[in-house]
């Protein structure tokens, strides 16, 4: 019996994105007891705040009203930009990935303050706490590499 293509393609999908869901879940594990961070760890959590960004800067678009500001939209689309550019260089082993981490921890503990400044609703506070986990990562390997 063959199997048709497209139902390979979508279990391979399905087993991708599986996998692909645990590992923050084991990544923030291994941070709560204590071990010393690995730069996958630090990706991940540049990977999660950039799609939480480029998420909730949509989702205001789409909302409109008083929240919806030119200016958080900016930052959270710019934060989604720099946290991306930094997953990429370690990825990449960049040796430049060190100056990228300290602006992306920067730029996530600016936007988390941006995001709970112009509202307080469920989805916000995620992106501001999920800014905030990023910029801790990223300003930990930062001093790591130091």
């Amino acid at each position: 019996m063959m199997i048709e293509r497209r139902e390979l393609l979508m279990a391979g999908a399905g087993l991708a994105a599986a996998g692909t869901l645990a590992a923050p879940a084991a990544a923030q594990q291994h941070r709560m007891e204590g071990m010393a961070m690995s730069m996958t760890d630090c990706i991940d959590d540049c990977v999660a705040s950039h799609r939480m960004c480029l998420e909730t800067a949509a989702w205001l678009t789409k909302q409109g009203g008083a929240s919806a500001t030119a200016s958080l939209i900016a930052m959270l689309n710019d934060c989604a930009e720099l946290c991306q550019a930094t997953a990429n260089s370690m990825l990449r082993e960049s040796p430049l990935h060190t100056i990228l981490c300290r602006a992306c921890a920067d730029a996530c503990e600016r936007c988390a303050r941006e995001c709970l400044s112009h509202v307080v609703d469920e989805r916000i506070k995620r992106c501001s706490a999920t800014c905030k986990d990023c910029a801790a990562s990223c300003r930990m390997m930062a001093d790591m590499a130091s």
